[in-house]
């Protein structure tokens, strides 16, 4: 019996994470991390013509993004993310992000 990986959570602290890469990387990578339990919210936007960013929001930042929904358009926060969280958030390529999956290091 194979062990699906599992997410590892920091305490109270809120995760901010852009993910990029390529399309199709992206949406598989996200498949994954949708069968994982835990309280977050991927949105992915598309950057180029086959390129994406995944954000991955969670805990404190969650809340803030919820908090900002009642007051932005979903389409405006949706584009301007970073702008409206007012934070950078910590930015991996897709490739690192499913390794640390794998290997049950991905922490959100």
């Amino acid at each position: 019996m194979v062990e699906s990986p599992k997410i590892l959570s920091s305490p109270s602290f809120g995760k901010f994470i852009k993910i990029k890469g390529q399309a199709h990387d992206i949406k598989h990578f996200r498949k994954q991390l949708l069968e994982q339990d835990g309280d977050f919210i991927t949105i992915a936007t598309k950057k180029q013509e086959k390129k994406q960013n995944l954000y991955i929001i969670s805990k404190k930042d969650y809340d803030k993004f919820i908090d900002l929904i009642k007051k932005i358009h979903f389409f405006e926060l949706r584009t301007h993310l970073e702008k409206y969280m007012a934070k950078k958030p910590k930015s991996i390529d897709v490739k690192e992000a499913h390794k640390q999956l794998k290997n049950n290091k991905f922490r959100i």
